[in-house]
């Protein structure tokens, strides 16, 4: 080999070994940063209703983590606008308690939980409802069904009726 082969592959073989340094290096440095987030129970969205909403921050899914800053609730409409509300650990490692005010318009909106340099961790789907417009709905059909189950009833009785007043009126 000639002393311009060698130094070329002396320059391959550094800038190879750099690249795999700098690889390894950003992968360990990344190594642990996700982590998942689960709420303790799915509170009623009403609009304008406040309510306390916990929640678990596990890394990996299984260690809690305790984290100081950036976490909370985040509710986003349709439109873009979003609204946070910042969460604070209850003396349970990777437990959070957010007062969450849901959105004054009925809707359905997306929310999540951010979990500071964890980043967010998607919830879904939000209904903010009325219960009141949904019960009064629900009532409204089941007076329906009743007020219809009771016209039924009374036509089988009022034909049952006839039916034994014949027989008797035939055996008597």
């Amino acid at each position: 080999m000639t002393a311009t082969t060698t130094s070329h592959l002396v320059r391959i073989a550094a800038a190879a070994l750099a690249v795999a340094a700098f690889a390894g290096f950003s992968s360990s440095a990344s190594a642990g940063g996700w982590a998942i987030a689960s709420l303790d129970s799915i509170p009623a969205a009403e609009p304008g209703a406040t309510t306390e909403v916990s929640f678990t921050i596990l890394q990996h899914g299984i260690t809690p983590a305790d984290l100081h800053e950036g976490v909370g609730i985040e509710i986003s409409g349709q439109d873009g606008a979003s609204s946070f509300f910042p969460a604070v650990g209850d003396g349970t490692a990777g437990h959070y308690v957010s007062t969450v005010t849901f959105p004054e318009a009925a809707g359905t909106y997306e929310w999540q939980v951010q979990m500071g340099w964890f980043g967010p961790y998607e919830l879904g789907s939000l209904d903010v409802r009325t219960t009141e417009t949904e019960s009064v709905g629900a009532w409204a059909t089941i007076r329906w069904l009743v007020l219809a189950g009771a016209a039924l009833l009374a036509g089988i009785a009022i034909a049952d009726m006839g039916l034994s007043r014949r027989r008797h009126l035939a055996t008597g």
